[in-house]
């Protein structure tokens, strides 16, 4: 804390403040009025996430429609921050959508986006993009063609280990149901699903629908030339012989209804 009160006015006042009991009365008033200015200026500087303190970045965040990442640090938090503005004016590109999702996995993801009509959005680990326009070759569930539907791929980092999630949890490893924290399939924690669907919800197209995001842990997995879905991907339940079709080395998150 500065102490410009405290010191300055020593040059401006009176003998019997500077000196004696009068001097302890003054630096009293002065400590009060320094610690009244540091309040002032933290609270100015919040607003700018690269100076404030690192417990208000939350709140910017909050404000500015951009979580927090995964054991992201508070300086590259503050940098993601900074591009706010920028990124909203956007929102609703599927290519915003997919850095946003990489910014939040705080790693070298591949993120992928598709769509009823087949058309490929991608974002790759060093953030090049591409896209396939059309290709028609997407077929998760026969039975229904809603063109406003997509889905969002995320491919983890190659591994040993692979992040920000690994390929865990099945049944039979020991695990209790409804164990808190716990998902099935990945390490993923509950808290960690719910800010991605909400990522998804927030930076989708506007009047479109998430129908599911894939974590999927080969990546060669869902190319835009030749997908794997082959129309009866849309039934989760194990009872369904068809559940099989689905690929084994791929895990699958409830998309977004709204």
């Amino acid at each position: 804390m500065t102490t410009n009160n405290r010191d300055g006015f020593y040059k401006l006042a009176p003998a019997f403040l500077t000196t004696g009991e009068g001097e302890l009365v003054r630096y009293s008033c002065g400590l009060i009025l320094d610690a009244f200015t540091k309040r002032a200026n933290e609270a100015a500087m919040v607003r700018f996430p690269e100076y404030g303190p690192e417990d208000a970045l939350r709140y910017a965040g909050r404000d500015r429609g951009i979580p927090r990442g995964i054991d992201e640090a508070a300086a590259a938090y503050a940098t993601r921050l900074l591009d706010w503005l920028d990124d909203h004016r956007v929102r609703g590109n599927p290519y915003m959508l997919c850095k946003q999702i990489a910014g939040y996995c705080n790693a070298a993801v591949r993120v992928r986006t598709v769509d009823q009509a087949g058309n490929w959005f991608t974002r790759e680990r060093d953030g090049a993009e591409s896209v396939s326009f059309a290709t028609a070759n997407w077929n998760w569930n026969a039975a229904i063609t809603t063109w406003a539907r997509f889905w969002v791929i995320i491919y983890p980092t190659v591994g040993p280990p692979t992040e920000p999630w690994t390929a865990t949890d099945t049944w039979g490893m020991g695990y209790k149901w409804g164990e808190p924290g716990r998902t099935w399939g990945t390490s993923a924690t509950l808290d960690q699903v719910a800010t991605v669907r909400s990522i998804v919800r927030n930076w989708r197209p506007d009047g479109t629908r998430c129908e599911c995001i894939i974590i999927a842990f080969d990546d060669a997995s869902f190319d835009p030339a030749a997908p794997e879905p082959d129309g009866d991907w849309q039934l989760w339940s194990t009872g369904d012989p068809r559940l099989k079709n689905r690929l084994a080395t791929a895990r699958y998150w409830a998309g977004t209804e709204t």
